[in-house]
């Protein structure tokens, strides 16, 4: 039986740090749109991509959990876990790849299937194609492929020493240096370290409860562990990413919820509709924004382009737009998805029905 802390299970501080990881997407890429100064380098980008690197220790810790209160063995353990991570994270997918097919006169990709399978880092020609309004699709098939091993790594790890779990951590840092010379079909080994921040969050929290520290801090906490991926540059940057991802994991166990209300419902909030979030701001913003001063993207005559109005305007209408557009997709195609996956999942695997309801969904 898992040993995790009853608060763990609806966790205000991790809710906190989701919604700080699309909200740190969405504020840079809001940015580059309006300003038509995106680099991958300096400041700004180094934000954009703490975001990511914040959703895959968030979310590979947890899986973990999910993993244990599942309490399946064996084949129905790999069965129910696959069914329910590709109901969660397909529909939307594919409902977005076929908008922006559909939408976007500037892209006319020979391998939509990757866009649709989240395949692309494995079946490239010269490199990964990616919709041009999509551009935070990119994360998704380094998280469709973490999660092909997720199970295997809890199996191996669940029993054994944190000790492992570190050295397996140090081992895959230093794979993370060589990547690059692997090619861009390996691109998964430079965040591998991130991934296991959330596994040795995990290893820590099943062994003992250890949160001593007040939740108001941890707000602070996650802006000082952040520094870490800020400073890091050129190459470096793997080494950046597989600190970061360890002082993330060894911080998220030594800290009580957060307790202010407030806090707890905006987190809540933003974490539930945090993958529409993700996938709709960017094509929102294009749409949004779109005037002569970034002209590189060219939508599809029968969706009008907007008169550019004084900056607030536009601000307002891309959160509105962005708000409106991940609430109806996430009644709509999230959720409707998730109870299909959980009801398959209970099919093929019946003893999973009675953790079923309270596995986290917000992964």
């Amino acid at each position: 039986m898992s040993t995790q802390p009853p608060s763990f299970r609806d966790s205000t501080n991790l809710d906190f740090l989701r919604s700080v990881a699309v909200l740190l997407v969405f504020c840079v890429h809001l940015y580059d749109i309006w300003t038509g100064t995106g680099k991958n380098s300096g400041l700004v980008w180094h934000l954009g991509q703490l975001g990511v690197l914040m959703f895959f220790v968030h979310t590979c810790l947890v899986l973990m959990w999910s993993l244990e209160r599942s309490d399946l063995q064996g084949g129905r353990l790999f069965t129910a876990f696959y069914i329910r991570r590709a109901f969660r994270l397909y529909p939307l997918t594919i409902v977005c790849v076929l908008l922006a097919y559909c939408v976007d006169l500037r892209w006319k990709p020979a391998n939509l299937w990757q866009n649709l399978t989240l395949t692309q880092d494995l079946f490239f020609t010269i490199h990964p194609v990616f919709p041009p309004i999509l551009t935070p699709l990119w994360s998704l098939p380094l998280e469709l492929e973490m999660y092909l091993v997720l199970p295997v790594i809890f199996l191996v790890f669940r029993n054994r020493s944190l000790r492992l779990v570190l050295e397996t951590w140090a081992l895959s840092a230093a794979i993370a240096f060589i990547q690059p010379q692997l090619g861009e079909r390996f691109l998964i080994l430079r965040f591998v370290p991130c991934f296991l921040g959330g596994v040795i969050a995990w290893r820590l929290i099943r062994d003992r409860d250890r949160a001593r520290l007040p939740g108001w801090v941890w707000p602070f906490a996650v802006a000082v562990v952040s520094v870490i991926w800020i400073m890091a540059s050129g190459e470096y940057l793997p080494l950046g990413i597989a600190i970061f991802g360890l002082c993330l994991g060894l911080a998220i166990p030594l800290f009580r919820e957060i307790q202010w209300s407030g806090a707890t419902t905006i987190s809540r909030t933003i974490a539930r509709y945090s993958y529409g979030i993700y996938l709709t701001h960017f094509p929102i913003m294009l749409f949004v924004l779109n005037d002569p001063r970034y002209p590189h993207f060219k939508l599809i005559h029968p969706f009008p382009q907007l008169k550019h109005h004084a900056g607030p305007v536009d601000l307002l209408l891309v959160v509105v737009l962005t708000a409106t557009a991940s609430f109806a997709l996430y009644h709509l195609i999230e959720d409707p998805g998730i109870r299909l996956g959980h009801m398959i999942a209970y099919r093929a695997a019946p003893a999973y029905a009675e953790r079923a309801p309270r596995l986290a969904t917000s992964a």
